[in-house]
């Protein structure tokens, strides 16, 4: 059966997270509602992350088999849009070949966390960015971060209860902080990766920056070293946290999604 992809961004206040959930609304119940309506079949489809409740993502590949063929694909976009839920939207969307697959086909993803570091709360950023009055030095977090690049065991870094009798080494190929030039008193984390723990992210960040304010003693490559998420800092909240794009090595047209088919033309 074909196979297509689609890139979608959605702001994560209106879901319970990405998996398909029983009775509380989803990303991928709201677009598996939608595609099924539009292609009159059941249609599953595969993420490429699975995002927490409250987390966003930027730009999020999805993918599905399915029986009927697509003749325009700006008209898909359109009616999943309008079928959808106002929280999730498609961006681009294109046929793969017959092996892809959103989830497993996925070489890495890329991760943004964001905070206001500003001496007030600023209104337009609640829910989207986690606020520290107290100064953040991008020195001392980059310091923290630089320690921890390549394969680890990430253990400490993990929810406790979701890793029973599951491997937790994972690789963090980069890392980098930096000031938003276009709204001032944001900080931008980025990390990208093979792939990430359930809060692994939260939970990184968080201690990086309780080490950067000395309210621990240890780094980060100590903490991982303990192999215990109690030795490491605080989960922060999930509305600071975005899934920025996901990388495939061996289906570089996964780039067009991102880039010239998201354009206005």
């Amino acid at each position: 059966m074909p196979i297509t992809a689609l890139v979608i961004q959605y702001d994560g206040a209106g879901f319970f997270g990405f998996q398909k959930q029983k009775t509380i609304p989803s990303v991928q119940q709201t677009l598996e509602t939608a595609l099924s309506t539009i292609f009159k079949e059941k249609i599953k489809i595969t993420g490429a992350g699975r995002t927490d409740t409250g987390v966003h993502a930027w730009g999020m590949v999805v993918s599905f088999e399915h029986r009927k063929e697509i003749v325009n694909y700006h008209k898909l976009i359109t009616s999943i849009n309008a079928l959808s839920s106002s929280g999730v939207y498609v961006l681009s969307a294109s046929i793969m070949p017959p092996k892809f697959n959103a989830r497993f086909s996925c070489t890495e993803r890329e991760y943004e966390y964001w905070i206001l570091n500003t001496k007030y709360p600023y209104p337009l950023f609640s829910g989207r960015a986690t606020w520290i009055h107290v100064p953040l030095y991008i020195e001392l977090l980059e310091g923290q971060f630089k320690d921890i690049l390549g394969r680890n065991n990430f253990k400490s870094f993990a929810k406790a209860s979701s890793i029973k009798e599951k491997p937790t080494e994972r690789e963090i190929t980069s890392v980098s902080i930096s000031r938003s030039k276009e709204c001032e008193g944001i900080i931008k984390i980025n990390i990208r990766g093979s792939g990430f723990l359930h809060n692994m992210i939260r939970i990184l960040v968080g201690s990086a920056i309780q080490v950067s304010l000395g309210k621990t003693k240890m780094g980060l490559k100590e903490i991982i070293e303990k192999e215990n998420r109690i030795s490491a800092g605080i989960t922060l909240p999930p509305y600071g946290l975005y899934f920025k794009r996901a990388y495939y090595k061996e289906y570089p047209q996964i780039n067009n999604l991102y880039y010239s088919e998201v354009l206005a033309k």
